[in-house]
C-alpha cells in the first residue's frame, strides 16, 4: 500500500470504514460536477461561454462584451437566441418545429466543440493524465448509479478503458442514461447526466437537450420543486452518495439535498471540499464549514486534494486484507461501536431505525419475551429470573456478532451492561458476575466489545406517556430510577436530550455524533468487571 493512502487511512479511518461498507453492499455512488472534468482540459462554464461566443459559427463576443454582471446560463441564452436568429435568417426558413430542431443540433455541435477542444481524445490518455479519476473507476463500476452533471463522456470512457484496455473486446458493463424516468438494465453500472449528455462521438446518441442556458435550468429548479426528480431523491435516501467537483451554489442541488436531510435525518453524504496541495489550510474555517454543510444538507465535508481523493478511491476499493494489514501497522481502528442507551421510551429503537446507512443490532434477536410488556417492579421472583435469563441470552448473542464484525461503522440499540440497571442494589454485584460468565464462558477470553455509549435521556413524566401507546407499564418514577442506574453504570456517555424534541431532531444529534464526533470508545468489559467486584456506589 503507497505510504499517501497509510497517511489518508489514519486520518479519515471512520469515512474510509463507512464507505467501504456501503460499497460492499452496493450501496455507495458518486455525484460529480465540472471540478472533476477540469484537470484534464475540459473549460469552466465561464470559459466555456466564451469559447462558444468565439466560434466562427456564432460570432457573439461583442454580445459578452455588453453583459457584464450577467450570470453564465444568461450569457449562454443569449448567445443561443443570437446564433438562432442568425441561422433562420441564412436559411430562409421560418420557425418551425422541424427548423427549430436542425438548429438546436448545430448549437449542440458548435457546444461539443467547444467542450472537448483541449480535452485528451484517446480513454488511454483520460486515464494516463487524470489526477485520481482512474482511483475511483472501481467504485462507479460496482454502484447502483453514478450522477454526473458534466455533458462529456469522460466516465463513460474510462469505465470502458479499465474492462478493455486494448479497445478489442465486445460489450460495455454500463448504461448512460439523461432521463430519469426511463428504466435502465439491472446488471450495468448507470451513469446519469441529469444536465444533458454531450459525447466526444455524436454517434454515441446525445442527448435531445442540455440544460446549459437560463431558461433550461429555470426549468429544472422549477421540476424538482414540482417533485419531477423523485429518482434522485430516491437515490440520495438509499445510497450514501460522494459529492466531487461540485459547488453548493447550484440551487437545484441545494434543493435536493434539502429535502433528502428534512426527509431522512439519518442518511448522510459525504462532500468533498478540493484544495489546492501545499496551500495553507485554515482549520477554523474547515470545522465551521463542517459544521454548517452537516446542520443543513447532512454532508460530511471532507477537505481533500487531487492525491488524496486518489487514495480515498483506492482504500474504497482495496482488498480486505490489505486495509486490514495496513490498519495493524498504523494502529488504526477498524470498527467504531456506538451504544445507543436509555430509559424505557426514550427512542432507541426509533433512532436507530433512521440509521440504515449504518450497520446496525436491533435490541433483541429474537421474539420478545411477554414479560417484558410488564413494568420491572411487578415482576415475581421467577418471573424477573426468566426474564433476566432471556435478556442476558440476547445480548450474549448480540455480542457475539459484534465480536465477528471486525469492520464497519456500527449503532447498536441498548449496550451491554443495560440489564444491571433492572437490578436491586443488593443483587447488583452477583448479576454482574453471572453476565460476566455468560459473555466469556469456560476457558473463552471473549469479552464484552467496546464502544462509544450515547444516552437519550429526558424527562421521565414524557417517556411514561410513550411507552403506554406501546402496550409497557412503567410510571415516570420506575423511568426515572432506570435512567439514574444507568448514568451511575455508565460513567463516560455522549447525552442527547430528547424531552420535546422531535426524531428529526434527535436522528441528527446521534448522526452528528457518530459521523463529526471524536470516537471515544468505553471499555465495558473492564467496567462489568469493576461492577462484579465492587457494585456501584449508592
Amino acid at each position: 500500500m503507497k505510504n499517501e493512502d497509510r497517511a489518508f487511512l489514519r486520518q479519515y479511518a471512520r469515512a474510509v470504514v463507512h464507505m467501504r461498507e456501503r460499497h460492499s453492499s452496493k450501496g455507495l455512488g458518486l455525484i460529480l460536477g465540472a471540478g472533476v472534468s477540469q484537470p484534464i482540459g475540459f473549460p469552466a462554464w465561464g470559459e466555456l461561454v466564451d469559447r462558444i461566443a468565439s466560434s466562427p459559427d456564432v460570432q457573439g463576443d461583442h454580445l459578452l462584451a455588453a453583459a457584464n454582471g450577467l450570470s453564465d446560463t444568461a450569457k449562454t441564452q443569449m448567445l443561443l437566441q443570437h446564433f438562432r436568429t442568425k441561422r433562420l435568417d441564412q436559411l430562409g426558413y421560418q420557425q418551425s418545429a422541424r427548423s427549430l430542431r436542425k438548429i438546436h443540433g448545430e448549437w449542440r455541435r458548435i457546444v461539443q466543440t467547444a467542450l472537448y477542444r483541449d480535452a485528451p481524445r484517446e480513454a488511454k490518455e483520460l486515464n494516463a493524465t487524470h489526477p485520481y479519476l482512474s482511483a475511483l473507476i472501481g467504485i462507479i463500476a460496482e454502484s447502483p448509479m453514478t450522477v454526473t452533471y458534466n455533458f462529456d463522456d469522460t466516465i463513460e470512457r474510462l469505465l470502458q478503458f479499465a474492462k478493455n484496455p486494448n479497445g478489442n473486446a465486445y460489450g460495455r458493463g454500463f448504461e448512460t442514461v439523461w432521463d430519469a424516468a426511463l428504466q435502465p438494465k439491472r446488471d450495468a453500472a448507470v451513469i446519469y447526466h441529469p444536465n444533458g449528455y454531450l459525447p466526444s462521438n455524436l454517434l454515441e446518441y446525445p442527448s435531445e437537450n442540455l440544460v446549459f442556458s437560463e431558461d433550461s435550468f429555470a426549468d429544472q429548479l422549477i421540476e424538482s420543486m414540482a417533485g419531477h426528480h423523485a429518482s434522485l431523491l430516491h437515490h440520495l435516501a438509499q445510497t450514501t452518495c460522494v459529492f466531487l467537483g461540485l459547488s453548493l451554489q447550484d440551487e437545484t442541488l441545494r434543493h435536493l439535498l434539502r429535502q433528502n436531510a428534512r426527509i431522512n435525518p439519518g442518511q448522510c453524504h459525504y462532500y468533498i471540499f478540493w484544495r489546492k496541495a501545499g496551500e495553507p489550510r485554515n482549520l477554523e474555517a474547515e470545522k465551521l464549514m463542517q459544521e454548517a454543510n452537516f446542520d443543513v444538507y447532512n454532508l460530511i465535508t471532507l477537505f481533500l486534494d487531487d492525491s488524496e481523493i486518489a487514495s480515498l478511491g483506492r482504500l474504497v476499493t482495496a482488498d480486505d486484507a490489505d486495509i486490514r494489514h495496513a490498519a495493524e501497522e498504523e494502529g488504526v481502528e477498524l470498527r467504531y461501536v456506538y451504544y445507543l442507551t436509555g430509559a424505557i421510551g426514550a427512542g432507541k429503537t426509533t433512532t436507530l431505525s433512521y440509521l440504515g446507512s449504518l450497520m446496525t443490532f436491533e435490541e433483541w434477536t429474537e421474539a420478545r419475551n411477554e414479560l417484558l410488556g410488564k413494568s420491572w417492579i411487578d415482576l415475581t421472583g421467577p418471573q424477573r429470573e426468566e426474564v433476566d435469563d432471556w435478556i442476558q441470552r440476547q445480548f450474549v448473542n448480540k455480542n457475539m456478532a459484534l465480536i465477528e464484525k471486525t469492520s464497519g461503522v456500527i449503532a447498536v440499540d441498548r449496550p451491554p451492561l443495560d440489564p444491571l440497571s433492572f437490578s436491586n442494589p443488593g443483587e447488583l454485584a452477583a448479576k454482574a458476575e453471572k453476565m460476566m460468565s455468560a459473555f466469556s464462558p469456560g476457558k473463552s477470553n471473549r469479552q464484552v466489545v467496546p464502544g462509544q455509549v450515547i444516552m437519550l435521556d429526558g424527562a421521565a413524566s414524557e417517556f411514561e406517556a410513550r411507552v403506554i401507546g406501546r402496550h409497557k407499564e412503567s410510571t415516570a418514577a420506575v423511568i426515572e430510577d432506570l435512567q439514574k442506574n444507568l448514568r451511575r453504570i455508565y460513567e463516560q456517555t455522549h447525552d442527547v436530550d430528547t424531552s420535546g424534541s422531535s426524531i428529526h431532531y434527535v436522528v441528527k444529534s446521534v448522526a452528528k455524533i457518530i459521523h463529526l464526533g471524536v470516537y471515544r470508545p468505553v471499555d465495558l468489559h473492564a467496567r462489568l468487571t469493576q461492577i462484579a467486584k465492587e457494585g456501584l456506589e449508592a
